[in-house]
């Protein structure tokens, strides 16, 4: 995947966005999965569902889908830098000017809004502490984590972080496509050589508040940065293996790239990208991952509504019993299906919410 093809599938924001999924029942499933399914933690660590990246409205009730399909909780997000960015007749997305002055501050409290407004109408809850994840599993109540896909919004200032926690943001992606203040992204030449010392301190921030670190979208050298300065595991939550070395501005990462994520107990979310075509092969590229980084260090990252005009492979997260399925046919025992689920994201979580000091 080159850059064009990169930034066409993947880099396009669903500035328009997808309309939303049908409405349908969740599929009949055998008994083992139907048992399964009341025991794992089922987590997407990366999505756009429902409107969240740009809509002025929900396009669908999220909740309903998640409760159908008994997925516990979405890590639900805009793009911080979306303002400043612009799908091109070709399908790619460029950065077509500079923000003004507390622009992208601005867009992301009304994002904020938005969240606020979603949670009270479709009755959702907040993961926000150690063992949420858990609870709402146990209660069958869906939950979102919620994220900012890059740091934009900062503008520079630290104490910023501190204000969108306290707006119930427990997730950040340090970079997105707007180049950064905070290191290199994968889709642009480097200009900083991996993690800038501001990288470094909104990390240590993270940290101290109890917010889970992305490095989604960094380079290599940015991940490396962020390995040694980060006290928590890392997050990189929608990505794919390259077959081979990945090509110039690349999405994908070589499993070098990977492995240094797990290196830090960290997990990589595999997105479900529509050339994948079906479920089967989103659950082959899973466990292509499992297997190259272990099954303690890879989950769902699907990217749901991030692919502009195409639907996700994985829209509907009333399909979740699917998933578990396909898992179970890709050889995998009950305890590594509830590992890739949620289970380690869930595990990091907890660690990244409870805080270090």
């Amino acid at each position: 995947m080159n850059r064009r093809e990169t930034l066409a599938a993947l880099g396009a924001l669903a500035l328009a966005g997808c309309a939303g999924t049908p409405a349908r029942e969740a599929p009949e499933v055998d008994a083992e999965t139907a048992k399964l399914l009341e025991q794992v933690v089922g987590v997407d660590m990366h999505s756009h569902a429902a409107g969240a990246i740009s809509r002025r409205a929900p396009t669908y009730d999220l909740a309903a889908r998640m409760r159908l399909g008994r997925m516990t909780a979405v890590c639900l997000q805009h793009s911080a830098d979306a303002p400043v960015l612009k799908q091109m007749p070709d399908g790619s997305v460029v950065v077509v000017r500079a923000p003004a002055p507390g622009e992208l501050w601005r867009y992301n409290q009304n994002r904020l809004a938005w969240f606020d407004r979603l949670v009270a109408d479709q009755k959702l809850r907040r993961a926000l502490a150690p063992g949420d994840l858990q609870a709402a599993h146990r209660d069958r109540a869906p939950a979102i984590v919620q994220t900012i896909e890059g740091c934009q919004f900062m503008d520079g200032r630290l104490e910023r972080i501190a204000e969108v926690r306290r707006r119930g943001v427990r997730h950040l992606q340090l970079v997105h496509y707007m180049p950064s203040d905070l290191g290199d992204n994968q889709t642009e030449p480097a200009a900083h050589g991996g993690l800038t010392p501001l990288g470094g301190e909104a990390i240590a921030e993270c940290n101290r508040l109890g917010i889970v670190v992305d490095v989604a979208h960094g380079t290599l050298l940015m991940v490396e940065g962020a390995a040694r300065a980060s006290r928590t595991p890392l997050i990189l939550s929608h990505t794919n293996l390259a077959v081979g070395a990945p090509s110039p501005f690349s999405r994908l990462i070589s499993v070098e790239h990977g492995r240094l994520v797990a290196s830090t107990g960290g997990v990589v979310g595999i997105w479900a990208s529509p050339s994948q075509r079906t479920l089967s092969k989103y659950v082959d590229n899973v466990a292509r991952a499992a297997h190259a980084l272990g099954v303690d260090h890879v989950g769902f990252g699907t990217d749901n509504s991030g692919f502009g005009h195409s639907e996700a492979v994985w829209a509907d997260y009333a399909d979740f019993p699917l998933i578990v399925r396909e898992l179970r046919r890709a050889g995998f025992s009950p305890a590594e299906v509830g590992q890739l689920c949620g289970g380690n994201y869930a595990r990091v979580f907890d660690l990244s919410v409870a805080g270090v000091g």
